[in-house]
């Protein structure tokens, strides 16, 4: 409902009951005004009403960016591969800018076309005129990605590091270096089309774009170690956890008000110390929390900070929607 996609797929069918043609989700907010959302899917497409009034597009979608999801995929955020990196970065700009989207938007849209024109001059399509056009549009849109990075690195590198230290009581340095491949910092218009001219030989042998926002990485250095390198597992935990956090502050800064927290299932993949760390900073959360867990036992460290939360029970045989007593919990 805050993301218009599931953090788990991007597929929409994948969202529909099996067997199921269409499927829907309706919300009653209560605030910042009371209205009533319904989101209706099928086959992959969405459909959005606000008080029947229909959203035509992601960018107009005012609960757009009101969420920040936790989940174990997070845990491979500093040592997976860099997609996850840029996938951060670009929640992270959403979170903190709904309106944003429109400029990712734009730059997939031009480097889907610039890809589709480089295929068919591999395949001896002679697109070189078109392949002009859609170069120049595809650098204003790479521009665009490139200055709100900027922004936003400038901004968690502001709050990171503290958050980080007083988490977990270390003192190690944290930068954030954004590998982009060009020696400026801030990538403008003629720098990027100066290394697109010297890479159009190799995009045409291959048949796709060799420069842009979607080539990026994100490198986290602890105490000016990499930390995909050289980090633990529990500091490459530990880092993930700040980062969330970070984030989570950044869009409550930003939106002056506290967006809805999802844990899915993270407590399970976390040891003690981290998830009594965690729990901690949650403890004095203003905001919605949701957490899901296969493991009760889980639910003992969390009631001992919070007063009561509403159990699901989501079991095979159960049904059970009640309130549970941390006393429960005890016996």
């Amino acid at each position: 409902m805050t993301q218009l996609e599931s953090f788990r797929s991007s597929d929409v069918s994948e969202l529909i009951k099996y067997g199921e043609i269409q499927a829907s989700c309706t919300v009653d907010l209560n605030a910042p005004t009371k209205s009533r959302v319904l989101i209706g899917l099928e086959n992959k497409k969405k459909s959005i009403r606000i008080d029947e009034t229909k959203i035509s597009s992601k960018s107009k979608y005012s609960l757009l960016g009101t969420s920040v999801t936790f989940v174990p995929d997070d845990l491979y955020l500093i040592k997976g591969g860099p997609e996850a990196r840029r996938k951060f970065f670009v929640q992270l700009a959403i979170n903190l800018d709904p309106s944003s989207v429109q400029i990712y938007q734009q730059y997939e849209k031009n480097l889907k076309q610039r890809n589709r024109i480089l295929k068919g001059m591999k395949e001896g399509d002679h697109l070189g005129d078109q392949l002009e056009i859609w170069t120049d549009q595809f650098i204003g849109a790479a521009v665009q990605v490139y200055e709100q990075r900027f922004k936003i690195l400038e901004r968690l590198r502001e709050v990171l590091p503290s958050i980080y230290q007083k988490l977990f009581d270390v003192s190690e340095s944290i930068e954030i270096l954004h590998d982009h491949g060009f020696d400026e910092n801030l990538p403008d218009r003629d720098s990027i089309a100066r290394r697109m001219s010297r890479l159009r030989g190799a995009e045409t042998a291959i048949g796709y774009s060799l420069v842009g926002p979607h080539r990026d990485d994100f490198k986290f250095n602890l105490n000016s170690l990499n930390a995909r390198q050289f980090a633990s597992q529990g500091q490459t935990r530990s880092l993930v956890i700040a980062l969330k956090i970070s984030q989570l502050e950044l869009t409550r800064e930003d939106a002056y008000s506290s967006p809805l927290l999802l844990l899915d299932d993270i407590v399970s993949e976390l040891d003690e110390t981290r998830t009594l760390a965690l729990v901690s900073y949650l403890a004095d959360y203003d905001g919605q929390l949701f957490v899901t867990t296969a493991e009760s036992s889980k639910l003992k460290t969390l009631h001992s900070q919070f007063a009561s939360f509403k159990l699901i029970d989501l079991t095979e045989d159960s049904k059970i929607v009640r309130r549970l007593d941390v006393r429960e919990l005890s016996v």
